[in-house]
């Protein structure tokens, strides 16, 4: 398994998406380089959603392993499924674009100019 990380994430796209992950580590790799260039390829203009198909892969790699214990320890590895599922909801929350709203005349969200200017529905005593 080949494993590089130059640590200069603004010019090697490999290095962003491992530091995206936290795949820095070189005595505790992640994904391999094959695997990185793979995601990397997904999504060519976008970091955040090849690191987000990285964290779900880590996420199934420790998903399958046995869970330890250790006396009162818990080495569980589904804690760590669990932490690069929720990464990857985050990577890709980052790559959300919203699109602006027209401008409204509307003097809050949800009231519509016809609300504005309805008379009273209701009066003291009295329902409709």
């Amino acid at each position: 398994m080949n494993w590089t990380y130059t640590n200069n994430p603004s010019e090697s796209s490999k290095d962003a998406l491992r530091l995206a992950v936290g795949d820095t580590n070189q005595e505790d790799p992640r994904l391999s380089d094959e695997e990185v260039e793979h995601f990397l390829s997904l999504y060519p203009g976008s970091i955040n959603l090849a690191a987000a198909d990285a964290a779900e892969a880590i996420a199934a790699r420790y998903s399958s392993m046995a869970v330890s214990y250790v006396g009162d320890l818990d080495n569980s590895p589904h804690l760590k499924a669990e932490y690069y599922l929720k990464l990857a909801r985050q990577l890709r929350s980052r790559e959300v674009v919203v699109e602006e709203a027209p401008e409204s005349i509307a003097a809050s969200p949800g009231c519509s100019s016809e609300a504005l200017h309805r008379g009273a529905l209701f009066r003291r005593g009295v329902g409709l």
